[in-house]
């Protein structure tokens, strides 16, 4: 008989094979196991080798960043093929310079299973029955953070703001069909659980609050202050997430190119005045780094060569630098950038691969030259 492989994500990061813990490896092996962790958390879509290489190595210099990858896919495979967890075989899915964790794997995950038993319970159209029995599943499989391991990971916190948010919503609809049944004490336990399990909700502490407040007198009417109160809140909080929601959407570009951010010098300025702050009061590194392109080849048949040029190895530099760093033109033969990097030597690195591509591009006499400092925080 074939155990069921479960996936562990909220609070930790497990893999069993029926109640056996497997894969227990994985725990030693921190670039492994965020290689099959940001798979499974984005199993919706396939992941690039240049995405995973900067999650995987930012600032690293790897000659050949698809070999790497490949020793990452090896060694899980490897520990796959030692705990005989047949059901995870195909579980990574290598396509045309991509990786995809396998949407058709019969495995549980614990996140989501309870996204799926969420939305159903949270379903206005179906009966309160049902809808007690999914939401109850669903509050009981959270279990606070998601991989709380890599829970600074910029990527993971939006994913795992989701799911809170989720959480919240379940608990709320839950509450409701409590409220029908007159289940005070319920409503209490509930309210209280969520609220050490996710935080602070103004909403989920006023349903507790008048909970108490019935159980105390039962007989006695609400008072009109309370309840207003808590109307008052159940109304702006559903507002300020609608507006929300639209102010994201508004905002939000239809698709954000997969390159740096190249705007002009006032922009630039702009960015990094915003970048000084933001170090203040975090623990990246910000670096400013300004390259001089100097060519004495002159093209009389096309007066414009240089300028053509210019703007070529702009574009260059541009689609080298990652996601979320800046470049501009900043005069006729420089250009500036501002990225992150853990170490003054990482962006050193950055600007040896930028001047190596220029000097590819151009020829043999061009001059190309490269200055690198790291950002004063606002504080200095």
């Amino acid at each position: 008989m074939n155990e069921k492989i479960s996936i562990r994500l909220f609070d930790g990061f497990e893999i069993r094979k029926g109640d056996r813990l497997i894969l227990e490896n994985l725990a030693n092996t921190r670039k492994t196991k965020l290689f099959v962790a940001y798979l499974l958390v984005n199993r919706d879509r396939p992941i690039t080798h240049q995405e995973l290489f900067e999650l995987l190595w930012s600032g690293e210099d790897y000659a050949n960043p698809a070999t790497a990858l490949r020793t990452l896919l090896y060694r899980f495979r490897s520990m796959i093929d030692k705990e005989k967890a047949d059901a995870l075989s195909g579980a990574i899915i290598s396509h045309r310079g991509t990786y995809q964790w396998n949407k058709n794997l019969d495995v549980s995950i614990d996140a989501l299973d309870f996204q799926a038993l969420a939305e159903a319970g949270i379903n206005p159209t179906i009966s309160d029955v049902r809808r007690k029995d999914y939401l109850e599943k669903a509050i009981g499989m959270y279990r606070g953070t998601l991989l709380p391991d890599f829970s600074s990971e910029p990527w993971l916190i939006a994913k795992s703001a989701t799911y809170r948010d989720m959480y919240i919503e379940a608990v709320m609809a839950y509450v409701d069909i409590l409220k029908t049944e007159g289940a005070n004490s319920k409503i209490v336990q509930v309210c209280e659980s969520a609220l050490e399990l996710a935080g602070t909700s103004e909403i989920l502490q006023l349903e507790a609050q008048i909970a108490k407040l019935k159980i105390a007198n039962p007989d006695a009417s609400m008072r009109e202050s309370v309840m207003a109160y808590y109307n008052d809140v159940h109304e702006l909080s559903i507002k300020l997430q609608n507006e929300t929601d639209r102010m994201q959407t508004e905002m939000q570009e239809e698709s954000i190119e997969q390159q740096a951010f190249l705007c002009d010098y006032r922009t630039f300025k702009e960015i990094y005045s915003m970048q000084r702050r933001m170090q203040s009061r975090s623990k990246a590194t910000i670096f400013l780094g300004l390259v001089y392109v100097r060519c004495d080849e002159v093209n009389s048949e096309d007066p414009l060569y240089a300028e053509k040029m210019m703007n070529d190895i702009v574009g260059c530099c541009q689609r080298l630098l990652r996601v979320g760093d800046a470049i501009c033109r900043k005069a006729d033969s420089e250009i500036a950038i501002l990225f992150p990097a853990e170490s003054y030597e990482d962006a050193v690195g950055v600007l040896e691969r930028l001047k190596a591509a220029v000097k590819e591009r151009t020829d043999e006499e061009t001059v190309v030259v490269y200055r690198v400092r790291p950002l004063k925080s606002g504080r200095e």
